[in-house]
């Protein structure tokens, strides 16, 4: 495994003249064929420097790849031409793309061309790929700039962009982040035959191996057959450089480790958080400053709301504004505002996925939307369609700081999603959770959060 990841890593250090490759692994049983199959995401990206434009200004790219084992047979190839134009007319979209493929157990190598039609340039790379001997316990570790849930207009994914389960992934060869609201995402399958109970760790670590950042182990549950985790890593103010995150994954008896590599890079920094509140509101007038007032209702408490001037001057209201987001500044000697970026992003984001039709509800005012707004992107979610009787329903659990789950039910065109169970004493509950859920969905239920979830108070 370590020669794998060092091979991944040397792909990361390749510079924007050389053809970008990474690949992360996952696992999928196969009763024919022990110990299962190996299932591959490759991601590339083609070099700005090569394409050549032809003389009606297209630009023509052929890309091929193969898999070849250890001793030289070919397994699997594909080639493909690529048409755009220079400048790309879909920027970083048109530079990348996905391939997937199965392996057996063993040492492969995934070799990787682009090549220029007009000149004749090209790019090559080649990256070690192992099949899993036995059965793991956990996939690779998929790290991305930004994961989010299915939507309903996402009858396909947008260019750089695939589906996995229920979330879009952004197509990332080398994860870039950057500025002071800067994160990764992760994502980590599990696989187990029963319900089993395991610990997470995470950490960022330097080129050197230093650990830079540490967030606090906690408890998992994977679910049997094939599960998910997935999360944000809040990186602060780190310098700029190549970074791994590490995570260290208790599970069924077995320890794993599981690490991903992102650059963190100044210029993808976000513009909006390097504003200083006074400068974001003072570009707000009428309505807009409005529309700024009315979600921060998700995350205030009652009392704040009241000194909101409603039939006030601009200037008033934003000086209320500029005073909410005051005292919730995490590094108030910077400039910019961490959290008030990272709220208002928050807002764009449930107001595109979780809005309700039927009820007239902006994303930021459904139960889903609210809690996304305070606690972020749920680092563990069980999704189930309706099933005969049983209503589909989602459950959202966060492992830090407190250990919070919160349970949601669609009730259809009589009340939309909306939350029926939780251990977070800010939320109401449903004393009738149970019947909405039905007995099979409360099985499904306790199976993914344990019998604590039974108990009244909790």
């Amino acid at each position: 495994m370590v020669g794998v990841w060092l091979h991944l890593l040397a792909a990361f250090a390749a510079n924007d003249t050389g053809l970008v490759v990474r690949a992360v692994r996952f696992y999928r049983a196969d009763p024919g064929q022990s110990p299962g199959q190996t299932q591959v995401t490759a991601f590339l990206r083609v070099p700005a420097e090569l394409p050549t434009p032809g003389a009606s200004g297209e630009v023509s790219l052929g890309l091929a790849v193969r898999v070849v084992d250890s001793a030289g047979d070919v397994l699997y190839q594909q080639a493909w031409q690529r048409r755009t134009a220079l400048p790309f007319p879909r920027g970083e979209a048109d530079r990348l793309d996905l391939i997937r493929f199965t392996l057996m157990a063993g040492r492969f190598r995934l070799e990787s061309s682009v090549t220029d039609s007009v000149s004749g340039r090209r790019a090559e790379s080649s990256l070690a790929i192992e099949g899993y001997a036995v059965p793991p316990t956990v996939s690779d570790l998929l790290v991305s700039p930004w994961f989010r849930p299915v939507g309903l207009g996402d009858t396909m994914p947008q260019p750089a962009e695939f589906r996995r389960g229920g979330l879009i992934v952004p197509i990332a060869p080398e994860v870039s982040v950057g500025g002071a609201t800067a994160s990764v995402a992760y994502l980590i399958e599990t696989y187990a035959g029963t319900a089993t109970d395991g610990r997470l760790a995470l950490s960022v670590v330097d080129s050197a191996g230093n650990e830079r950042r540490r967030v606090v182990p906690a408890a998992i549950r994977a679910v049997a057959g094939i599960g998910l985790l997935t999360g944000q890593v809040l990186l602060g103010d780190l310098p700029a450089g190549r970074y791994r995150i590490r995570a260290s994954i208790e599970l069924g008896g077995a320890a794993v480790v599981r690490e991903g590599a992102f650059v963190v890079d100044p210029v993808a920094a976000a513009a909006p958080s390097a504003l200083a509140d006074q400068a974001y509101f003072r570009g707000l007038m009428g309505p807009e400053l409005d529309l700024a007032f009315a979600p921060v209702a998700a995350i205030a408490d009652p009392r704040e709301l009241e000194g909101w001037p409603v039939r006030g001057s601009d200037e008033e209201k934003r000086e209320f504004l500029v005073e909410f987001w005051r005292k919730r500044d995490p590094s108030p000697r910077t400039a910019g505002n961490e959290r008030r970026a990272q709220f208002y992003d928050g807002v764009i984001y449930v107001n595109s996925f979780y809005a309700d039709a039927r009820r007239r509800l902006v994303g930021w005012q459904t139960d889903r939307g609210r809690v996304f707004l305070r606690q972020g992107l749920p680092p563990q979610v069980l999704r189930r369609e309706k099933r005969g009787g049983t209503p589909g329903y989602e459950i959202w659990r966060y492992f830090e700081p407190t250990g919070r789950y919160y349970v949601f039910v669609d009730r259809g065109a009589l009340g939309g999603v909306g939350l029926v169970r939780s251990n977070d004493p800010r939320e109401p509950r449903d004393p009738g959770w149970q019947e909405v859920l039905t007995p099979a969905g409360v099985r499904d239920v306790v199976g993914f959060l344990g019998r604590a979830v039974l108990v009244p108070n909790e």
